[in-house]
């Protein structure tokens, strides 16, 4: 489902709440706001669909050690879909 008038501080939410599914909500949560603060120097209330190839680099290497690297290439893929990236 693709959200093309997300507002910047609801895709920060909707990123962790998909993440949430795989590696827990408080984990999923942290995870945004740390990776968009290390890759976009900025907190994830501020992102925006066209941060989302450096967020999703930078939170790659967590999803493949927490969830395996199938696994974590199927929810960057379903996240991408869903903010219409």
């Amino acid at each position: 489902m693709v959200m093309p008038s997300m507002a910047p501080s609801a895709l920060g939410e909707r990123i962790a709440e998909r993440l949430a599914k795989f590696i827990g909500r408080h984990t999923g949560r942290v995870a945004v706001k740390t990776f968009s603060l290390k890759a976009l120097g900025r907190g994830p209330e501020t992102l925006t669909v066209a941060d989302w190839p450096k967020l999703e680099a930078a939170l790659r290497p967590m999803l493949r050690t927490l969830v395996g690297s199938t696994r974590a290439e199927a929810v960057l893929r379903q996240i991408r879909e869903e903010i219409g990236a």
